[in-house]
C-alpha cells in the first residue's frame, strides 16, 4: 500500500504529459538514475516529482525518506495540499523514530513556510531520548532557532543555535557563534545570567561571556581579570574561539604598566598657564592613584620650549623613560613622530593618524564638539540647521566640522554664515534668517508702487535650528538679535551652542539663555563633586579654560593603563572628567560630552545624549599652534 500514493500522484503527472503530447510532439522522458539520498536538512534542489521518482527506485528502507523530501519540496513550491497528502500518508507509516522526527521536520518546515510559528514549534517536538543521525538533530536546532527568531525569541533562539553547533562542521561554525551573539547581545547582564542552568557549561557559557560584556562598563583591567575567570570556568568553550570580536583582541593585550613617565609639556612661554593646568591635572591623578594603592611610577617632566625635540629626545632616552604623555602642540608632536619613538606615546593634540599601535591621541578639539552638536541635532530629528560662527580660524574650522558631519545624517543643507565681531552680530543674524532680503523687496515694491505702505519684515520659515559659535556674551547678543528679528509669522529656531557659551562665573545669564542647548564636559557642570571642591580650593581663580585642559591631564593620567584594552575593545567607555571617552582603531580618544538645557538660568543635564563619534578623522586646526583653539 505505501506506494499508492506515489503511483497516484506520478498518475496524475504523467496523465498532464500525455495530454500535453498529444498536443505537441517532444523528447520523451529520460530512463530515472538513481541518487545518493540528500538529508532531510537540506533545502530540496528538484521539483516533487523527481523525488517521487527516485522513491519508485530506492530500497525499500530508503522509500520513506524519499517521500518525505517530495513532500518538502512540494513545501517548498507552495503546493501545500499535494505535501499534506504525502505526510497524511507517511504518518500512517512511520514506525520508527527516525521516521517520526523526519515526519515532524517536513510538517513543520510547512506551517513555518505559512507563518505558523507556534504550531511549527508544536509539532518541531523530539523525543530527547530518540536515536536520530546527526542531520536530523541539525534540522531540528536550526528549524527551532529560526522560528524562535522568527518569533522576535532572542533567548530561546540562542538556546536552539547552541545546541545546534555540536552538529556543524568547523567551516559554518563561525557563522553560528555571530548568530548566537547577535541574539543574545541585546539582553542585559541580568537577564542573561538569570536564565543559566545548573549543569548545562554550553548554555551558561554563552550566557556569561554575553554578560560580561554587557554588564556596565568597568576598566580594562578589571574586564581582562573577569574574562580570565571565565577561560578558567570553560577552558573548552567553543566561544574561546569567537568571544564577541573586540573582547578577543582584548584578552591577547597586556596593559602598559609603565614605570618612569615622561611628560612634555611647554612650561615657558606663551603657553605656560595651558601647560600648568594639564600638569595639575596629572599631578592630581596621580597622587589620587597613589593614594589608592601604591605604584613605583614615577612622573618626570620636561619643558618643550627650552629644547627642540631632536635634542630632547636622546635625553628621554639616556633617562630611561618607558612612556610619553604629551606634547602639547602640534609642531612639537609632529618632530617626535618623526624620530618614530620605541617607547609608546600619549599625546595631548592630534595629527593624523599613524599605523603606529603603540600611539595614542588626546586632543581637546573644538571641531569633535561641533561633530557632535550635528549628531545630536539629527538624533532630535531637526531640519535644514543653522549655523553662526566668528569669521576665524576657529569659527571656519567649527562650521566645516559641522557641515561635513551632517552630511553623514541628512541630506538637508546647512547653511552658515560667519560674523566679523559683535557689532557685526546684528547683520550676520538678518543675514541668516533672511530678514535682510525681505526687508529688501519690501523697500523694493514700495519704490515701484511709488508710496509708503506697511508690510511686515518676514523670516525665513525652512530652518528650525541654529547652532551658535561664541563666548557667553555673543551667545546672549546672537539670542537677543534672533528673539527681535524672527517675524511674527514664524517661530524662533531652537538654539545649540557649544561650551564656549558657557560661563559658570557669569551671573548676568540668569534667564538670558534660557532653552538654549550647550554640550560641555561633566566636571565643569558637577561643582559640588570631590574634585571640582578641591580644584577650587586649590586654584580658586581658574578660568573654565584652564579647568578644561586640568581635566585633560586628570584624564590622560587615569587612561595610562587602560588605553591598550580601549584600542582593542571598541565598546568600552571610561567615564572621566572631560567626558566618557573611548578610544578608536586609530588611538584617538574620542570624547562624548554632556548634553544640557537651560532651565531658570541653570543648566540641566539632559537624558538624551549625542551619541560617541566612532571612526571619524579630527581635521588638522591650520598649523595652529594651541591646544585648546
Amino acid at each position: 500500500m505505501k506506494h499508492n500514493l506515489i503511483s497516484a500522484l506520478r498518475y496524475i503527472s504523467l496523465s498532464l504529459v500525455l495530454i500535453l503530447a498529444a498536443c505537441t510532439s517532444g523528447p520523451t522522458k529520460p530512463p530515472i538514475v538513481a541518487i545518493e539520498l540528500p538529508s532531510i536538512a537540506l533545502a530540496p534542489e528538484h521539483n516533487a516529482e523527481f523525488y517521487l521518482d527516485q522513491a519508485s527506485i530506492a530500497p525499500v528502507e530508503q522509500s520513506f525518506e524519499w517521500e518525505l523530501l517530495a513532500a518538502k519540496a512540494y513545501y517548498q513550491q507552495g503546493m501545500y495540499q499535494a505535501g499534506d497528502a504525502v505526510t497524511t500518508s507517511l504518518s500512517k507509516q512511520a514506525a520508527t523514530p527516525k521516521q517520526a522526527a523526519g515526519l515532524r521536520i517536513v510538517q513543520a518546515y510547512a506551517q513555518q513556510q505559512q507563518g505558523n510559528y507556534t504550531k511549527a514549534l508544536g509539532i518541531l517536538d523530539f523525543d530527547p531520548l530518540w536515536q536520530l543521525p546527526d542531520d536530523y538533530w541539525f534540522a531540528y536546532y536550526l528549524s527551532r532557532g529560526d522560528i524562535y527568531h522568527q518569533q522576535n525569541n532572542p533567548l530561546a533562539a540562542a538556546g536552539a543555535y547552541i545546541e545546534l553547533d555540536r552538529y556543524l562542521a568547523e567551516e559554518s561554525r563561525e557563522g553560528n557563534h555571530q548568530n548566537i551573539w547577535q541574539q543574545l547581545k541585546p539582553l542585559t547582564a541580568f537577564t542573561l545570567r538569570s536564565f543559566q542552568q545548573p549543569g548545562n557549561e554550553l548554555r551558561n557559557g554563552w550566557l556569561e561571556i554575553v554578560a560580561i560584556s554587557n554588564e556596565p562598563k568597568q576598566s580594562p583591567e578589571k574586564l581582562i581579570a573577569t574574562l580570565q575567570d571565565w577561560k578558567t570556568d570553560y577552558p573548552e568553550h567553543p566561544a574561546l574561539d569567537y568571544v564577541g570580536g573586540d573582547l578577543a583582541k582584548a584578552l591577547s593585550i597586556s596593559p602598559y604598566a609603565p614605570k618612569k613617565i615622561a611628560v612634555l609639556l611647554p612650561l615657558t612661554g606663551k603657553y605656560q598657564s595651558n601647560a600648568l593646568a594639564v600638569k595639575d591635572g596629572l599631578v592630581s591623578a596621580f597622587l589620587d592613584q597613589q593614594s589608592e594603592f601604591y605604584s613605583d611610577a614615577e612622573l618626570v617632566f620636561y619643558d618643550t620650549q627650552a629644547q627642540a625635540m631632536e635634542t630632547l629626545y636622546p635625553q628621554l632616552e639616556l633617562d630611561q623613560i618607558d612612556f610619553i604623555v604629551g606634547p602639547l602642540l602640534k609642531s612639537q608632536l609632529r618632530s617626535l613622530v618623526n624620530l618614530a619613538p620605541s617607547m609608546p606615546v600619549f599625546a595631548l593634540n592630534d595629527i593624523q593618524a599613524t599605523e603606529n599601535e603603540a600611539q595614542f591621541f588626546f586632543p581637546l578639539s573644538p571641531e569633535d564638539e561641533a561633530k557632535q552638536a550635528a549628531q545630536f541635532m539629527a538624533q532630535r530629528e531637526e531640519q535644514n540647521p543653522l549655523v553662526l560662527a566668528p569669521q576665524s580660524s576657529l569659527g571656519t574650522r567649527m562650521g566645516e566640522a559641522f557641515s561635513e558631519e551632517w552630511k553623514l545624517h541628512s541630506s538637508s543643507p546647512v547653511d552658515v554664515v560667519f560674523y566679523a565681531n559683535r557689532n557685526d552680530l546684528q547683520r550676520a543674524v538678518r543675514k541668516l534668517l533672511h530678514t535682510d532680503t525681505s526687508q529688501q523687496r519690501i523697500s523694493q515694491f514700495k519704490q515701484i508702487v511709488g508710496q509708503d505702505i506697511e508690510a511686515e519684515v518676514r523670516s525665513r520659515s525652512d530652518a528650525n535650528s541654529l547652532y551658535l559659535v561664541g563666548t557667553n556674551t555673543e551667545t546672549k547678543l546672537i539670542k537677543a538679535f534672533i528673539d527681535v528679528t524672527v517675524s511674527p509669522f514664524a517661530a524662533n529656531p531652537r538654539l545649540y551652542a557649544s561650551s564656549r557659551s558657557y560661563d559658570k562665573n557669569d551671573e548676568t545669564s540668569e534667564n538670558e539663555l534660557d532653552g538654549i542647548y550647550i554640550s560641555e564636559m561633566p566636571w565643569i557642570l558637577e561643582q559640588q563633586s570631590v574634585n571640582s571642591i578641591r580644584h577650587q580650593q586649590l586654584w580658586p581663580s581658574s578660568s573654565d579654560s584652564q579647568k578644561r585642559l586640568y581635566g585633560l591631564g586628570y584624564d590622560a593620567y587615569s587612561l595610562i593603563n587602560q588605553l591598550a584594552q580601549m584600542r582593542g575593545y571598541s565598546e568600552y567607555q571610561f567615564k572621566g572628567l572631560t567626558g566618557n571617552l573611548s578610544v578608536d582603531q586609530q588611538g584617538l580618544v574620542v570624547r562624548q560630552l554632556t548634553w544640557t538645557q537651560y532651565k531658570n538660568g541653570q543648566l540641566v543635564p539632559l537624558e538624551i545624549q549625542a551619541d560617541t563619534i566612532q571612526e571619524s578623522t579630527v581635521q588638522e586646526s591650520n598649523n595652529q599652534e594651541s591646544p585648546v583653539e
